[in-house]
C-alpha cells in the first residue's frame, strides 16, 4: 500500500498480472454436458393445485429422470381456493426427454408430485397423471 499524499487516504498498487478468464473454449467444450455451452432451454410445469386453504408454500424440485440431476426448483403453495391452474414456463441449461417434479421426504427420497407435470420440445408422456393440459 502507498499512502498518497492526502491525510489518511491511501492508495492500492494495482501492479497485478493479468487474470484468465473463470473458464476457456478449451474447458467449456470438456464439460459441455454440464455447461450445455451456454444454450437455454424451455421447460413448462403444468397441472392443477388441490383445492383448499393454503397452509404453507411447497418447494417442488424438477429432475431429469435420465440422470437424476435437480435442473431447476419452483415454490408454489399448497393449495388454493382462488386459483388451481398451473402454467410456468423455466429456463434449463440441459434439455431432456423425461422429467419428474416432487419433493424430497425428511429421507432423502424423490416423492413426486400426482398433480404437476414437465412438458419440454423433446417430451415423453408424463410420469404423473396429469394430462396434456392438467386436465
Amino acid at each position: 500500500m502507498v499512502k498518497s499524499g492526502r491525510a489518511g487516504k491511501s492508495s492500492i498498487s494495482h501492479n497485478f498480472p493479468s487474470i484468465a478468464p473463470p473458464i476457456t473454449a478449451a474447458g467449456v467444450a470438456r464439460y459441455a454436458g454440464v455447461l450445455s455451452a451456454g444454450i437455454i432451454n424451455e421447460i413448462l410445469v403444468i397441472g392443477n393445485l388441490p383445492r383448499g386453504q393454503t397452509t404453507q408454500n411447497v418447494t417442488y424440485f424438477i429432475v431429469d429422470r435420465n440422470t437424476k440431476a435437480i435442473v431447476s426448483q419452483v415454490t408454489l403453495p399448497d393449495a388454493s381456493n382462488h386459483f388451481n391452474g398451473v402454467e410456468i414456463r423455466l429456463k434449463v441449461a440441459r434439455l431432456s426427454g423425461a422429467y419428474d417434479i416432487g419433493t424430497f421426504q425428511s429421507d432423502g427420497e424423490f416423492q413426486p408430485a400426482e398433480f404437476l407435470a414437465v412438458r419440454s420440445d423433446l417430451d415423453t408422456p408424463p410420469s404423473s397423471g396429469v394430462g396434456a393440459r392438467g386436465a
